[in-house]
């Protein structure tokens, strides 16, 4: 009975070390990748970032956001020789982490105002004229959990990015021309939320140490006889 009071003392104490961490709250850091950009209709690239360092403690989640700068040119001609036009232009894009299924869509669009056309195609004068869209960044974000994302970047990451870009001009005279000049940016931000590793207290230390001479005391006794 003695013994098992004794082995029971030493496990306690051993116990101790492992909860000596329990209650410590998770803490996190963000990384920014590499910046891709593109300026044709279609294109891929990869986006790099830094790994989690599994020293600091146990990942538990992976947020991945994804953005999109873009500045590109919508350049409009109204070729009716008979009637002004309202153009409205529109380019767009669609960027997708293959290696995640993350996808964002990026859009936008102005309204031109044309005389009837001036016999010069060049997309300026009364019947033409460009325009080049910017604003803040698109965003798209998701969390993830699941242990073979969090494996992904635990080694070093390379995010594969495809995109395809699209766009035109519809005008109420019905004689448009139009050249879109697509124009964007790819970038993400990935932050790593963790459990801290367990660091036990320097009291939790001394119990580990009578932990483990009680059990080679133990030990030594049953050897003896």
């Amino acid at each position: 009975m003695k013994k098992i009071t004794h082995i029971a003392l030493a496990a306690a104490s051993l116990g101790a070390v492992m909860d000596a961490s329990a209650g410590v709250p998770t803490q996190s850091y963000t990384v920014t990748s590499n910046t891709l950009s593109f300026t044709k209709k279609t294109g891929s690239g990869v986006l790099d970032l830094t790994q989690f360092n599994t020293a600091l403690g146990t990942l538990q989640s992976v947020q991945v956001q994804l953005f999109s700068d873009f500045d590109s040119t919508i350049k409009v001609e109204n070729t009716s020789k008979s009637s002004g036009s309202t153009i409205v232009g529109s380019t767009s894009a669609t960027l997708t982490l293959t290696g995640l299924s993350q996808v964002l869509n990026v859009s936008g669009s102005h309204t031109f105002t044309e005389a009837v056309y001036d016999n010069v195609t060049n997309f300026s004068g009364a019947s033409g004229a460009s325009f080049t869209l910017s604003g803040p960044a698109t965003s798209t974000s998701t969390l993830y959990t699941d242990s073979a994302t969090k494996l992904l970047f635990s080694a070093p990451v390379h995010l594969s990015l495809t995109t395809s870009t699209g766009g035109g001009a519809t005008g109420t005279s019905g004689n448009t021309a139009s050249l879109i000049l697509p124009n964007y940016d790819a970038y993400a931000k990935v932050t790593y939320t963790y459990a801290p590793a367990p660091v036990p207290e320097p009291e939790t230390y001394a119990m580990l140490l009578a932990g483990l001479g009680l059990v080679g005391a133990i030990a030594r006794k049953r050897k003896a006889k």
